[in-house]
């Protein structure tokens, strides 16, 4: 067992300096660099990453200026290590609606609420409810300050225009939008926002926002079909002299989240490329935004995934510490560790890792290993099998 650990270390470390002074055909991966007429185009402190997953690839994130996440799915530190660089994070927060998934929801009371979103499955709500207001200061907003987040996404501020259908009443909701965010910002001065869309609005409340977010210029999802497809002619004007009028009235970043085929890395950059070359900050992801996407930097990836079974490969947990210290200290290059008797990684290794490595004798794997290494190649993650008999075979 030790020799079999000591051979994978001496081809790590060969693999490792090959990498590092021009050993042949390592691929891109999907953070490779954008191309040279959209470099520079967006200020660092502006560039923007959205991951609503668990299990952050914070080394990743956290080189970008603004990073918004899904707070439930955020341990305590990872959040430290999101702002380890001084980078702003933003809590998702749904200001017009709410979902039976949130913890919190058997607090709702019925009088806070406008009507059902059947599209959804969420409870659309009255923002002018004083009861409502509280809830979302004190319920969901200070808990999110005192685990340490500072900037809040406004998702579905807008929704009300579902149930309000008289002037009057949009009024009435418009108004109390606006002052809930300055209840908000009485009580946190340093708070920050970025609020999804809500154009209806956007007059009322652009001088509190910082950002405004819309999905979907050149690429998009169709939820209801299932497939991506690109925008049309037509979409893409109206969206773009709608933003652009934004942007001149109420002075905030415009922020683009389009959606492109995991694998297709390529068209990723190009269409991040696209977003910039129109003034705007680059997303591009996938629909479940729990993918390490392409924005509007180049952030230097240096983690690698090490493969290995500790049945098989070692009863000394030690040795695999002492490994894994040696390696790190390879030029800067990391290697952190999975073993697959705890199941495999989960989650998308695209632009969070620089490769995969194993040295797993790939015939003797379970199924389950096999396959989620054809999910990898589908999804065009970078594989080094470091001998021989790790290699995937060929197909014929």
């Amino acid at each position: 067992m030790v020799k079999y650990i000591y051979k994978i270390l001496l081809l790590s470390l060969i693999f490792f300096i090959n990498i590092t002074y021009g050993s042949p055909k390592i691929e891109k991966n999907m953070q490779g660099k954008l191309p040279s007429s959209a470099k520079n185009k967006i200020n660092t402190s502006k560039s923007t990453a959205v991951f609503y997953g668990p299990n952050l690839p914070t080394d990743i994130l956290s080189q970008y200026g603004r990073i918004i996440v899904e707070s439930g799915n955020v341990k305590a530190e990872e959040l430290a290590a999101l702002k380890a660089n001084n980078s702003s994070v933003f809590a998702y927060v749904s200001i017009g609606e709410v979902s039976p998934s949130r913890p919190w929801f058997k607090h709702i009371k019925d009088e806070w609420i406008l009507g059902d979103n059947k599209v959804w499955d969420s409870k659309v709500m009255d923002l002018a409810s004083p009861g409502w207001q509280d809830f979302i200061l004190n319920s969901v907003v200070t808990p999110l300050w005192d685990k340490g987040y500072r900037g809040l996404f406004l998702d579905t501020m807008d929704s009300f225009y579902l149930f309000a259908k008289d002037p009057e009443e949009q009024k009435r909701q418009t108004i109390a939008l606006t002052k809930l965010l300055q209840r908000i910002h009485q009580r946190y001065p340093d708070i920050r926002f970025i609020s999804n869309r809500g154009f209806e609005v956007l007059s009322s409340i652009g001088n509190q926002l910082e950002a405004v977010v819309a999905e979907s210029l050149y690429a998009s999802w169709d939820n209801g079909k299932k497939i991506y497809k690109k925008t049309s002619a037509n979409d893409q004007e109206w969206l773009r002299n709608k933003l652009n009028s934004i942007k001149k009235k109420a002075s905030v970043d415009i922020i683009i989240i389009d959606y492109v085929e995991l694998g297709k890395h390529k068209e990723a950059k190009e269409t991040a490329e696209k977003i910039m070359n129109e003034g705007f900050i680059p997303w591009v992801s996938i629909p479940s935004l729990d993918l390490a996407g392409v924005g509007s930097i180049e952030p230097k990836i240096n983690t690698y995934l090490l493969l290995f079974d500790s049945k098989t490969e070692t009863n000394n947990p030690l040795q695999l510490k002492k490994y894994q210290e040696l390696v790190n200290k390879t030029k800067d290059k990391i290697i952190k560790t999975h073993d697959i008797r705890s199941g495999m990684p989960l989650g998308h290794m695209g632009g969070r890792y620089k490769s995969i490595l194993s040295a797993l004798p790939y015939k003797e794997q379970s199924k389950t290993y096999k396959d989620w290494v054809k999910k990898q190649i589908e999804e065009g993650v970078t594989l080094n099998m470091l001998t021989p008999e790790a290699a995937i075979p060929s197909k014929k």
